[in-house]
C-alpha cells in the first residue's frame, strides 16, 4: 500500500473500549478486580479493583468527562462531530471518516498502558495487557494497512515484560510502548536490569516507545494539603487562579519528559549492546532536542564518564540518537527551521487523534503552516516515509 500523510502517535484508549473486555475468559479469581464498565447515577463509569477510573467515553488520555470550554481543540471536536455517534474511536466507519478529513492514510496506534499507573496487581495488569493486545491485533487486521498497533507490555518484570513484546510481535503489533511511571528502577541502569526487554526488542525489531504521561519534570502542586494528585487540577470545572498557574506551568513541560528517557536509554548502553534496538519519545516534541544531545555530549566528556563508563560508549552519546532514536510530535514549529540538526530520519510527525492535545481537526493546516517550508523530500519523510521505515508498513 502507498501511503502520503501518516500519522506516527494516535490513540486507542481505554476509556473508549468495550466495556465487557477485560471480564470476559479470565479465571474467577480475579474477574471482579479487572477493569469494568458498571452503571452509575451519572452514567456508565470504569472500575477496577474497586476503584471508579472514571466515565466512560472520556478525553482520551484520562477518564474526565469532555465538555466545551474546556480548550480550543477540545471545542473544535465537539464542533467536528467527534463527541457524537457512536464512539469514534473504536468504530471503524467513524474513525476512517475522521481520518479522511485530513488525509490521513493509517495510524500508529498507542494503547492503554497508562493503566499500569492505575491498576496495582500485578496479576491484574499483566492479564489486562494480554487482552488489550490481542484485541488491538485482531481490530488491526480486519483493515489491513490502515492501523498499526503497539503493544502494552508490563515493566514491574522485564522478563515478563520481554515475554510479552515477544508475543506481541507473534499478533502482528510493531512496537511496544512502556508507561515509565511504573518502572521500578530508572531506565538509565547499567547492570543489564533492563536488558531482557531491550533486547527481545532489538531481536523482534519492535521499537520501544516512551510516550509522555509518565515521568518527566514534576511540577508541585497548588494544594499539597489536600492529599490529591497534581495532575487531578486539570479535571476541575472552575479551577483556582492557583491550580490555573499549575495548570499553564505543567502543560508546556509535559513534554520535556522526552529529554530524561532519551539521555537515560543512551546511559544505560542499551543502544551500544544492542545495535538493533530502536527507541521512540513518544508525543515529545522535538525542539529541545539539539540542546539536550549537546548537553549530553559534552557533559559526558568533561565527567570523565568516557573512561569511568565500564565499557566505555563506543561512540559520541548523539550518535546513538541518529542511529537508533525518533520522536513524535505533533505541533512543533521549531521542525521547519532545525529538522536537519534535529535529524530528518528521526522525526515523525503525528495527529496525537482523538487526544484533545493534538491537532485533530485542523492537522493539514498544522503541517502547512509548522512544516511548509521544507523541501518536498525532508517533508515527505517526517510525515509518511520514517513511519512507514521504522514499523514495516
Amino acid at each position: 500500500m502507498k501511503y502520503a500523510l501518516v500519522s506516527a502517535d494516535s490513540h486507542m484508549d481505554m476509556s473508549w473500549l468495550p466495556g465487557n473486555l477485560f471480564t470476559d475468559n479470565v479465571p474467577d479469581a480475579i474477574r471482579q478486580k479487572m477493569p469494568r464498565v458498571v452503571d452509575s447515577p451519572n452514567g456508565p463509569i470504569w472500575k477496577t479493583e474497586e476503584k471508579v477510573l472514571g466515565v466512560y467515553g472520556g478525553l482520551g488520555f484520562g477518564f474526565s468527562k469532555p465538555r466545551m470550554g474546556k480548550s480550543r481543540q477540545i471545542d473544535k471536536m465537539y464542533e467536528a462531530g467527534y463527541y457524537k455517534g457512536p464512539p469514534h474511536a473504536i468504530n471503524k466507519e467513524a474513525r476512517l471518516t475522521d481520518m479522511a478529513m485530513e488525509g490521513i492514510d493509517a495510524e500508529i496506534l498507542y494503547g492503554m498502558t497508562s493503566a499500569g499507573n492505575r491498576i496495582d496487581d500485578k496479576q491484574v495488569l499483566a492479564h489486562t495487557y494480554r487482552i488489550y493486545n490481542d484485541w488491538v491485533s485482531n481490530w488491526c487486521k480486519a483493515s489491513p494497512g490502515k492501523w498499526f498497533g503497539l503493544a502494552c507490555i508490563p515493566v514491574q518484570d522485564p522478563e515478563e515484560g520481554a515475554n510479552e513484546l515477544t508475543r506481541g510481535s507473534e499478533l502482528g503489533l510493531r512496537g511496544a510502548d512502556i508507561f515509565v511511571s511504573s518502572t521500578v528502577k530508572p531506565i538509565y541502569m547499567r547492570d543489564g536490569f533492563w536488558d531482557p526487554i531491550w533486547k527481545a526488542s532489538a531481536d523482534t525489531h519492535m521499537p520501544i516507545s516512551f510516550h509522555i504521561g509518565g515521568g518527566g519534570i514534576q511540577v508541585p502542586g497548588p494544594n499539597p494539603e489536600s492529599g490529591d494528585p497534581p495532575k487531578s487540577v486539570h479535571a476541575k470545572i472552575n479551577p483556582t487562579q492557583n491550580e490555573l498557574g499549575y495548570i499553564g506551568t505543567h502543560l508546556p513541560l509535559e513534554q520535556l519528559a522526552g529529554s530524561e528517557w532519551l539521555v537515560s536509554i543512551i546511559m544505560s548502553g542499551a543502544c551500544d549492546r544492542y545495535p538493533e534496538f530502536q527507541f521512540v519519545l513518544g508525543e515529545c516534541g522535538a525542539g529541545w532536542i539539539p540542546f539536550v544531545i549537546e548537553r549530553m555530549d559534552l557533559k559526558y566528556n568533561d565527567a570523565y564518564l568516557d573512561q569511568k563508563f565500564s565499557p566505555p560508549l563506543s561512540l559520541k552519546p548523539s550518535e546513538y540518537w541518529y542511529r537508533q532514536g525518533a520522536t513524535t510530535f505533533q505541533n512543533d514549529p521549531t521542525v521547519g527551521h532545525f529538522a536537519d540538526y534535529i535529524g530528518e530520519n528521526n522525526l515523525m510527525w503525528g495527529s496525537d487523534y482523538p487526544h484533545p492535545d493534538g491537532v485533530w481537526p485542523g492537522a493539514r493546516a498544522v503541517i502547512k503552516s509548522t512544516m511548509g517550508n521544507l523541501p518536498e523530500k525532508a517533508l515527505k519523510k517526517i510525515t509518511c516515509d520514517n513511519a512507514v521505515r521504522l514499523y514495516k508498513m
